[in-house]
């Protein structure tokens, strides 16, 4: 075999299978739903050494890969703060996101290489300019991949926050309507949905009580960190208003219309588009 083609080989393969075996070993339960079972009444005996077990090495490892990687892409001179934001929605870390870009990196960059070596297993030569060239091209692909679909998933999950925020409104304003405070009636809307949305609610409640500031101070700087301009505004809209329960509900009354009026067109403009 041509010295050079088996550098590349060697390097090329050790790599993937570096990466590899890295990547099928278990994670550490991330930090999000560890906060999630710790509100939660009744941990269950799993979740509770879910909880408590140290990180793994694997976790060490896909970290320090992640932070070099973020490192790097950091002086390509990516806008790193505008990427940490779309995976914030996606409850993803910017070193988990640069380690699968690594990872697919690696695997598009050692494909080529596999291939050569099946091919020469079978008595065909292959050029090594044209195996260096694939690798190249496989592994520029590969890194780019995981950014494809993300700005398509960061406006999902955004819309799909915006619907639930239409149906929490509509839920706080019931609550109030029969004659509970803003503050439980914040707390049992939230309670009473499920998914995503919900959830972020209630943390944003809890981080409230825990912190004593104002739940809207809390649910304002959410809607700073999802990229959710009718929570911010909601937020501003109800401080505005004081601690005056009629205004507070006049406020949100408001601003369910708006956004249900918003939602409605948005899912009209998309229908006629299609």
């Amino acid at each position: 075999m041509n010295p050079v083609l088996a550098v590349v080989v060697g390097l090329g393969f050790g790599g993937g299978l570096l990466l590899v075996a890295a990547g099928l070993r278990p994670r550490p339960t991330p930090l999000g739903e560890v906060n999630r079972m710790l509100g939660r009444a009744g941990v269950s005996a799993a979740a509770s050494k879910a909880i408590t077990a140290p990180p793994t090495a694997t976790s060490d490892l896909r970290g320090r890969i992640g932070r070099a990687g973020a490192a790097s892409v950091a002086r390509l001179g990516v806008d790193i703060d505008a990427l940490t934001s779309r995976l914030r929605v996606l409850d993803k870390s910017l070193e988990q996101h640069v380690y699968e870009k690594l990872f697919a990196a690696a695997a598009g960059f050692t494909l080529p290489v596999v291939m050569a070596i099946v091919i020469l297993a079978a008595g065909v030569s292959v050029a090594p300019i044209v195996i260096a060239a694939l690798s190249v091209v496989f592994a520029t692909a590969g890194f780019f991949y995981p950014d494809v679909p993300l700005a398509d998933r960061v406006e999902t999950r955004r819309r799909e926050f915006r619907h639930s925020l239409s149906s929490f409104l509509d839920l706080v304003t019931i609550i109030m309507a029969g004659g509970g405070g803003i503050e439980s009636a914040l707390t049992g809307a939230a309670d009473a949905g499920e998914g995503w949305p919900f959830e972020q609610l209630r943390d944003a409640l809890r981080r409230s009580r825990m912190t004593r500031r104002t739940p809207w101070d809390t649910l304002a700087a959410l809607g700073e960190d999802l990229g959710i301009d009718e929570l911010v505004e909601l937020a501003a809209s109800v401080s505005l208003a004081g601690g005056h329960g009629a205004r507070v509900k006049d406020s949100l009354i408001a601003k369910a219309d708006a956004l249900r009026g918003a939602l409605a067109a948005e899912i009209e403009a998309t229908a006629e588009s299609q």
